[in-house]
């Protein structure tokens, strides 16, 4: 008999001491009762602070400066590529074909690089930069993209600047091998706010921001091709913010969203099923320092990655209500801080 549908994730990690991890970790999820096993490490590399998939292989870099080796790697069945990036501290990779992008947090830039055929990157085709800083002179003295994003429905690609306080959508022109990445809008967050990841709705008519630095959730609504901001509400409600929120995820029926709060060892959730969000609950992250977290494809579990516990911890997810709770099963990962899910299919007998 077949088909019991596991749930597989890769586990990006900081290999720098005091962590003992070598690189991008396997961990896989028993989709009855949410228990969390360690598998063989998938992959040796520096710092795979990010990472991202397709169904030409795995892409991920290693978080360190331009001077140290900076590098993007592709991992494939026909072995592995590597190319330099022109940047310090890159943090985020994104894809659509033909180009992949990486967001450089020390330097500021996005690297675009184009992909052959087989999704092995080839060689960069832009660099973007824009000048500006912050309101918050310990942290945004510089432009330091934090996350881009292509959009699925349109030529476009999104990147988010902690540094300076905006959104900005470049504009790409691939026919006749232009390679063209023209900014198309800039839109001014609020003051020291901080933005880090953002995510859209199916339609991509809107987009919730988690902004690190003023712990707020920013929701941007499309009007007539331009975005604005619509809403702005704190992710946890009468509490201190410790200037730590990170990651962001919608649930895949767009009525639920979770934010993680490191500073607090809180996951925030909310309803967005409406015009506005409601804040729901925050629960206790059950580790220290939550730095990423996802909700499964199927919906029914969440996981999250502790960096400072150095804890994988899986909580079932409610679809109806958005709530989740501890399933108390957690596997030990050396400095945590992305999950990326893969679907994989067993022989159970």
């Amino acid at each position: 008999m077949k088909t019991l549908n596991h749930l597989r994730f890769y586990v990006g990690t900081y290999t720098d001491a005091p962590s003992t991890s070598k690189g991008i970790a396997n961990i896989t999820l028993d989709p009855a009762t949410g228990e969390l096993t360690r598998s063989e490490d998938r992959t040796s590399l520096r710092n795979p602070s990010y990472l991202t998939t397709t169904g030409d292989g795995l892409y991920s870099f290693s978080e360190i400066s331009q001077e140290d080796g900076a590098a993007l790697q592709f991992s494939s069945n026909i072995g592995n590529t590597f190319l330099p990036i022109a940047g310090d501290y890159p943090c985020h990779v994104d894809i659509k074909a033909p180009y992949l992008a990486v967001a450089n947090y020390g330097s500021g830039n996005v690297s675009v690089y184009l992909l052959d055929d087989n999704g092995r990157p080839l060689h960069a085709v832009a660099d973007l930069y824009e000048e500006g800083f912050g309101s918050n002179a310990d942290r945004q003295a510089a432009p330091h993209a934090h996350q881009v994003t292509f959009l699925a429905h349109a030529d476009q690609l999104a990147v988010v600047d902690l540094g300076s306080d905006r959104v900005r959508f470049y504009q790409f022109d691939n026919s006749n091998d232009r390679h063209s990445f023209q900014l198309a809008q800039s839109i001014a967050m609020p003051a020291g706010s901080g933005p880090r990841h953002l995510v859209f709705n199916h339609n991509e008519t809107r987009a919730y921001v988690v902004c690190e630095l003023s712990e707020t959730l920013v929701v941007l609504t499309k009007h007539d091709g331009i975005w604005h901001i619509t809403q702005q509400c704190e992710l946890l409600p009468g509490v201190e913010s410790g200037e730590a929120a990170s990651a962001i995820r919608l649930s895949g029926d767009e009525k639920y969203l979770y934010v993680s709060c490191r500073a607090q060892n809180k996951i925030s959730a909310f309803d967005v099923s409406g015009e506005q969000p409601i804040h729901l609950n925050a629960y206790d992250c059950h580790g220290d320092f939550p730095r990423d977290l996802t909700v499964s494809t199927d919906g029914q579990w969440l996981i999250v990655a502790n960096q400072h516990s150095n804890n994988i911890v899986s909580f079932h997810r409610n679809h109806e209500t958005g709530e989740i709770a501890p399933t108390g099963h957690q596997c030990s990962v050396d400095a945590p801080v992305c999950l990326v899910e893969i679907c994989l299919m067993e022989d159970v007998g």
